[in-house]
């Protein structure tokens, strides 16, 4: 694990090019609560690159076969970590973007929702909002997968994030092996549930 970046992975730098290619310019190194991957201080946003497995996707996230509680625990204290960020920086003033790594195939979808987000809050006015448990809606919408009926809260958001799964295997689409269920956590009203993965 020790060689596992915690920055500057491929998918950060992938779409600072992007962005910067399109003439954004961002900040890398800040001190903010959870050190987002790319800071814009002007328009107080604060994006983030997560990693399918290490933030739970409930897509792509693979249970490893060994030293299962071990993950489970670690899956856990990073999704919970992740929301608590979110709060954090809500409570600040500032607004959080989180995309998946997955996403990076829609680069051109993610620069258009940072660019969409800087035109809509370029006014002056842009301190304004910092609703609580906000964060951004995830890029969930950009994948092609759609949406799966275990995946949706009974808010109805699809806004959701793994918490612990029982079983190894993996939740990509074409696996072979599934895991038996799924703890989720909704991002928008903070329900936790169990879905079983069909």
């Amino acid at each position: 694990m020790s060689r596992i970046r915690s920055k500057d992975t491929k998918p950060e730098i992938l779409l600072r090019k992007a962005l910067w290619a399109k003439g954004f310019r961002y900040r890398l190194h800040s001190d903010l609560p959870g050190r987002p991957d790319l800071v814009f201080p002007r328009f107080r946003l604060a994006v983030f690159m997560d990693g399918c497995f290490w933030h739970g996707c409930p897509q792509h996230y693979a249970a490893p076969k060994t030293r299962a509680d071990f993950w489970k625990n670690k899956l856990r204290r990073n999704v919970l970590r992740d929301m608590e960020v979110e709060d954090q920086l809500a409570d600040m003033g500032w607004k959080s973007l989180r995309f998946w790594e997955h996403d990076l195939k829609y680069m051109e979808k993610i620069v258009e929702k940072i660019s969409g987000y800087m035109k809509e809050n370029s006014s002056s006015t842009v301190y304004r909002f910092a609703e609580k448990s906000g964060g951004a809606t995830i890029a969930e919408t950009l994948s092609p997968y759609g949406s799966k009926e275990w995946r949706i809260c009974t808010c109805g958001s699809p806004d959701v994030r793994l918490l612990a799964v029982s079983g190894p295997g993996s939740l990509r689409p074409d696996a072979d092996r599934k895991p038996e269920s799924a703890e989720l956590i909704c991002r928008k009203c903070r329900n936790i549930f169990q879905a079983d993965i069909f």
